[in-house]
């Protein structure tokens, strides 16, 4: 079974305590995937407001980045790869889990 948390909506720092916080739950609950939709970035803000970089406000990249960067998630991590175009494509990703 999939576990899957949808971050459509969130801002950057929500996102990422939010995924921390999931992916740790996924593991103690024995998960071994799950599935992160960050969406496209298409909607983004970032366009209207000068003072946000592109890159930052966009959680398809961030988010990832944030997880590969926290040595506490890596650690419980086998894989980290996009999901097929048919199952959300760019705006979402896969994560194995390794064994509790």
């Amino acid at each position: 079974k999939i576990r899957i948390i949808d971050l459509h909506g969130f801002s950057l720092e929500n996102a990422n305590i939010n995924v921390k916080k999931f992916i740790n739950e996924s593991f103690e609950k024995k998960f071994k995937k799950i599935k992160v939709i960050t969406g496209k970035g298409s909607r983004s803000k970032a366009q209207e407001n000068p003072y946000i970089s592109n890159k930052l406000s966009i959680l398809r990249n961030s988010v990832p980045e944030f997880i590969k960067n926290d040595i506490s998630l890596i650690k419980k991590i086998q894989k980290i790869y996009k999901a097929h175009p048919n199952e959300g494509g760019e705006g979402a990703f896969y994560i194995l889990l390794k064994k509790n």
